[in-house]
């Protein structure tokens, strides 16, 4: 089987005519009969059968009638990234990322990527929130992921929503403010806490501040820590509580209770970013294969 076998049938099963077909192709009648003829003796299928007035497709040659589109759709996505890579030697991305919010989708979508592009390679950079800010001010990587208020209003670059979050108390499974139904408040607020560094991360220190203020206390602060990662190790250490967004529960593996707060209406939100004037297409199809990634969790 090649592709110009496939050709041929394609344009038979299009036309139902031999005839017409060997027009498409300057060829001669009995040579496409002959080039179908060898098709179907390779798959051990009749593809079409012959009447007065031309042929028809059989069942097993409508059947493989979408396999044969897919094949030559294959068959030319694969030209293309030959074509690519030619021209442009060695292919590469380079994703600066945030690692605890986007856990729970990069690892999958990277995979994804790698599987449809083997031909760029890629390099990945864990950051904290103001590496992320730095690294784009100096240009440093193609794409980014990290929290959207960072992100946001940054002229020459395109900004994509990934998710929106809510915090929650977090706490050892057994810690004595689970006790109760409703979390008590000012029992809370003298409780040690564990929150991020306002000067490695300050907007998430100002989320969780502005949360404690919508819940009417202030938090105890005992210690600061750089990353979600170290504050996580701590709260399982037993060294105290903190806030955090509620969606890590899904995505970190800790003997840790997650409680939703109650009425505070400030959210977290993730995002990517990654410049309009971006040269080569490897972002381009990154970002097509982010989207269609996010599309199809919307719709489970």
């Amino acid at each position: 089987m090649n592709t110009a076998q496939l050709n041929y049938f394609l344009s038979a099963a299009k036309h139902l005519s031999f005839s017409e077909a060997a027009k498409e192709f300057y060829m001669t009648q009995p040579a496409i009969s002959h080039q179908i003829s060898d098709l179907e003796k390779e798959l051990g299928a009749k593809l079409f059968s012959r009447t007065s007035r031309g042929v028809v497709l059989t069942k097993a040659g409508e059947l493989f009638l979408e396999d044969a589109k897919r094949l030559l759709d294959m068959e030319s996505v694969s030209r293309e990234r030959l074509r690519t890579l030619d021209a442009s030697g060695t292919m590469r991305l380079s994703v600066a990322y945030l690692a605890s919010p986007c856990k729970y989708f990069l690892p999958e979508v990277i995979a994804r990527f790698h599987r449809e592009y083997p031909q760029v390679e890629i390099s990945l950079h864990r950051l904290d929130a103001l590496g992320v800010l730095s690294a784009i001010e100096a240009d440093q990587f193609d794409i980014y992921f990290s929290l959207m208020e960072d992100l946001a209003h940054r002229k020459n670059y395109n900004i994509r929503k990934i998710h929106e979050d809510h915090y929650c108390l977090v706490c050892r499974t057994d810690h004595p403010c689970l006790q109760n139904f409703k979390i008590d408040y000012d029992k809370i607020a003298t409780e040690p806490f564990l929150m991020f560094d306002p000067e490695r991360a300050a907007y998430m220190s100002r989320q969780i501040n502005q949360v404690c203020r919508d819940l009417n206390f202030t938090p105890r602060v005992v210690h600061t820590y750089d990353s979600m990662e170290e504050i996580l190790f701590a709260v399982e250490s037993g060294l105290g509580i903190t806030i955090l967004p509620y969606k890590i529960r899904d995505y970190v593996k800790a003997s840790l209770a997650y409680s939703p707060l109650d009425s505070s209406s400030t959210a977290c939100g993730i995002g990517a970013a990654w410049k309009k004037d971006n040269t080569g297409p490897a972002v381009d199809w990154f970002v097509s294969v982010l989207n269609r990634y996010l599309i199809q969790m919307s719709s489970e």
